[in-house]
């Protein structure tokens, strides 16, 4: 059993939708700078539109790229 809590991206993952591509777009580029220097919250990020779609690094990139998939077939 995880010890983090609920919600937390890294259970599994995290759908976030935004007013608009750029917030979204915005709230990627934060979450990639935050984690960059701390390895443990890594995490792969997919923007598709207003739309962030965030997937725990626990997921091999297979896996995770299925997740990508799925977010490039979202509607706008």
């Amino acid at each position: 059993m995880s010890t983090a809590d609920k919600g937390a991206v890294e259970r599994g993952g995290a759908i976030e939708a935004f007013s608009s591509p750029e917030d979204a777009q915005a709230r990627a580029q934060y979450i990639e700078s935050v984690t960059k220097s701390m390895p443990t919250l890594a995490e792969y990020d997919y923007v598709h539109g207003s739309v962030l779609v965030r997937v725990s690094h626990y997921l091999m990139p297979k896996q995770a790229a299925e997740y990508e998939a799925a977010a490039n077939g979202l509607r706008k």
